[in-house]
């Protein structure tokens, strides 16, 4: 964040109230059981020239990567991931090398939701980096 060689504004890091009532539930009564957090942090980063992503990406990648540098490259296991905010680099073992991406979005949940996954859409039609595959 105090870098001087990244010249673009609209990049940070945002910090969300989380709580109340959302702690509340019950861990395993949705997907996400994140119910014990105060706070919830979101990176970001806007452009609008194809031509600087890889900069842009990399100022953020950089960036996660230093805050978590202590446990692989992505949040502890016991802090999670909120699938709100997805990214498919805690799903690459060169970027994360701690805990599995679908233990940091959905915990002990994750068992229960490839049943559901394979339930309701067997044929894997609603999907994308990070859904959840059938067992």
């Amino acid at each position: 964040m105090t870098r001087t060689d990244h010249d673009h504004p609209g990049g940070g890091v945002s910090l969300y109230t989380h709580g109340g009532k959302v702690n509340t539930v019950a861990p395993d009564a949705t997907a996400t059981p994140h119910r014990d957090a105060s706070i919830k942090m979101f990176y970001v980063n806007g452009w609008e020239d194809p031509e600087d992503d890889a900069r842009h990406i990399g100022w953020l990648r950089e960036l996660y990567e230093d805050l978590y540098a202590d446990t692989g490259g992505a949040p502890a296991a016991a802090d999670g991931a909120f699938i709100n905010y997805p990214d498919t680099d805690l799903a690459d073992p060169a970027r994360n090398t701690g805990a599995p991406w679908q233990t940091l979005y959905f915990g002990d949940n994750h068992r229960r939701l490839q049943r559901v996954k394979a339930k309701w859409d067997p044929r894997d039609v609603f999907h994308h980096a990070l859904s959840i595959r059938r067992a």
